[in-house]
């Protein structure tokens, strides 16, 4: 058997994570009190329980001991995701993902056992505003405190050279990591010698402060930004068996 997730709560980042995970596997769990909710997404679920999850109770009956990984979503209820947190935490899960509206509410949720947070807002706003501030960036994803990926349109100075030419790395601190047209989707490996167009888009590895001064975006240095939020998981959807509901914790 595969690593098992459950997901606790079915809120927006709740359902955005099933939504992906179910993508790349059918070893799924998920709880909600809001039976229409769970009735909606059951199908991408193996099993499927309408329970309220503050009861401890009911959690050592769902969840499996030593679960490999735990996302919680239980809304804005700092106290309801503390429970839940720390209930996670004595069951023996590996990996206990708590989202959180801010620092503070994360701080508490790790004393109780999260062992990652997730801010969506945060993250969110982070992406965006670099490609608010600069025409030449058509996406920004940070992906640890000292590194970002992003999709940057070659800046008018370098077309018609080589990459060579350009030498990025030495002159810039970024890495190109393939290319694609503007208008197209699919990424390219390429040739050192390949001569820069107008349309090239590339994709581009570096630290935050890197990237932005080569795309012309002013954004003041911050000390911790992390792209926390899932990412994307590739892959066939899995064909799974009927799923399980389950009313009130008891299997139908």
């Amino acid at each position: 058997m595969g690593r098992q997730y459950a997901i606790v709560g079915l809120g927006s980042f709740g359902v955005s994570v099933l939504e992906k995970l179910s993508e790349a596997t059918d070893q799924i769990i998920i709880v909600d009190k809001d039976k229409a909710i769970v009735e909606k997404y059951k199908d991408l679920a193996s099993k499927s329980y309408i329970a309220d999850a503050l009861s401890k109770q009911a959690l050592i009956r769902i969840i499996p001991e030593a679960i490999d990984v735990a996302i919680v979503d239980v809304g804005d209820h700092i106290e309801a995701a503390v429970i839940v947190t720390n209930a996670l935490k004595k069951l023996g899960a590996r990996q206990i993902i708590v989202r959180a509206d801010n620092e503070e509410r994360g701080e508490i949720l790790e004393m109780v056992g999260a062992t990652r947070i997730i801010y969506p807002a945060r993250e969110a706003a982070v992406k965006l505003v670099p490609m608010l501030v600069s025409s030449s960036l058509f996406s920004f994803m940070p992906i640890s405190p000292s590194l970002v990926l992003a999709e940057i349109r070659v800046p008018d100075q370098y077309v018609g050279k080589t990459l060579i030419e350009a030498n990025f790395r030495q002159t810039k601190g970024i890495n190109v990591v393939a290319i694609r047209k503007e208008d197209g989707d699919e990424y390219e490996y390429f040739d050192p010698k390949y001569r820069l167009l107008e349309i090239d888009v590339l994709l581009c590895a570096g630290t935050e402060k890197a990237v932005t001064a080569f795309t012309g975006a002013r954004i003041t240095a911050r000390t911790n930004v992390v792209g926390e939020m899932m990412r994307g998981i590739f892959g066939k959807p899995v064909k799974r068996e009927t799923a399980e509901p389950i009313q009130i914790l008891e299997e139908k």
